[in-house]
């Protein structure tokens, strides 16, 4: 945890890596950290993608390789640094605490429990935050919503997303049909 607090002091771009959950790195910049969760800026592709957080203990390898370092630069020359959120404070405590903030700041949001023997993808609205479990209306890849809630219990949430590019096709979408949210 330490190694993360210095990045977020240092602004630094890292590679996130969760072996057994994710092939693939995450490259972001360190927003906030608790002993339980962290808040990430999310970069793919060199375009700033949301606010992803992870839990700590799924976190395997943090680095600021050469090549995070360069391409922190490129960011820096297209801008794109001034954009990050750097300053933003949000209650990192538990997922309770986390998903309760983000409800109310974000309309969607993405929930994973990627860990589960059935991992589980969730896309939609949160309705309620339960001591034990979130609740949330969800919408299908077509963009239709289910009557039923989905509930996910706080603590199988491996990853929660806002503001992507993804979400926000779909936010944009609701909006011009006039469906929820």
């Amino acid at each position: 945890m330490y190694e993360l607090v210095q990045h977020q002091k240092e602004r630094n771009l890292v590679s996130v890596s969760r072996s057994g959950i994710d092939n693939y790195s995450i490259e972001a910049f360190v927003l906030g950290v608790s002993d339980e969760l962290v808040l990430l800026q999310y970069v793919y592709d060199f375009n700033l993608d949301g606010l992803m957080v992870l839990r700590i203990a799924d976190i395997t390898e943090v680095r600021c390789s050469d090549t995070c370092k360069f391409q922190r630069e490129l960011l820096e020359h297209e801008g794109l640094i001034q954009q990050i959120p750097f300053d933003m404070s949000l209650d990192l405590r538990n997922w309770k605490t986390l998903l309760a903030q983000l409800s109310t700041m974000y309309p969607l949001m993405i929930l994973e429990c990627e860990k589960l023997d059935d991992p589980d993808y969730i896309i939609g609205q949160v309705e309620e935050v339960r001591t034990t479990a979130v609740a949330m209306q969800w919408f299908s890849g077509t963009g239709r919503w289910d009557d039923e809630l989905a509930s996910l219990a706080l603590e199988d949430i491996t990853s929660c997303q806002v503001g992507t590019n993804y979400i926000s096709f779909y936010q944009r979408y609701f909006e011009r049909t006039a469906h929820r949210p």
